[in-house]
């Protein structure tokens, strides 16, 4: 009797051991996974894995020189602005890896942005406001962070596309505030 109960409890403790050491096997692997996502400077969404935590997803890693290297970095002018010699609301700063402060209105609207590659695509998405943004009633802190609000794409050799989808609040279009930027950002650009 005595060795049948001995029997029992080496069987339950290994079976303990076993389940132990397979969630911390999960736990590792899930972080070499996000490590190992980032190619590009930009975080790369369709290669995220969709049980990831949300925190996993938007954590930015070390770029290297390499990283930097992407086909949509650096300076766009809109073209149906091309006339303004400032690129204060008309331009778009793209940077891998780094957020970058979009015009929603001259003088008085801005956001900051931060830019994910998503297949072919760059999606803008709204990350805060602006401090240059003056006193409005605009419900920032309630703003989506994690839905994009705009989409930057290659349509020609050397020109790309803005289109502006606007801001939602709980997942839901915030029809107040949607069409904010789409005058200023929406449109083709031109690589500077």
């Amino acid at each position: 009797m005595k060795l049948l109960t001995a029997f029992k409890t080496c069987i339950m403790c290994l079976a303990m051991l076993t389940m132990t050491g397979c969630k911390d096997s999960e736990k590792e692997n899930k972080a070499e996974d996000t490590i190992t996502t980032q190619k590009t400077g930009f975080k790369n969404l369709n290669e995220q894995s969709s049980d990831q935590s949300e925190e996993a997803i938007t954590t930015d890693t070390t770029s290297t020189a390499e990283e930097k290297n992407t086909d949509y970095s650096g300076t766009y002018t809109n073209l149906a602005f091309a006339e303004e010699s400032n690129c204060e609301c008309y331009c778009l700063e793209i940077e891998a890896g780094e957020s970058s402060e979009l015009c929603l209105k001259p003088g008085e609207l801005y956001m900051e942005a931060d830019f994910r590659k998503v297949g072919d695509e760059i999606h803008v998405f709204y990350k805060g406001a602006s401090v240059k943004s003056k006193q409005n009633e605009i419900p920032w802190s309630e703003l989506d962070t994690g839905t994009a609000v705009a989409t930057f794409s290659k349509v020609d050799a050397n020109e790309y596309k803005l289109d502006w989808k606007g801001f939602q609040i709980d997942g839901k279009t915030a029809v107040e505030y949607a069409l904010l930027g789409k005058k200023t950002l929406e449109g083709t650009y031109k690589l500077k």
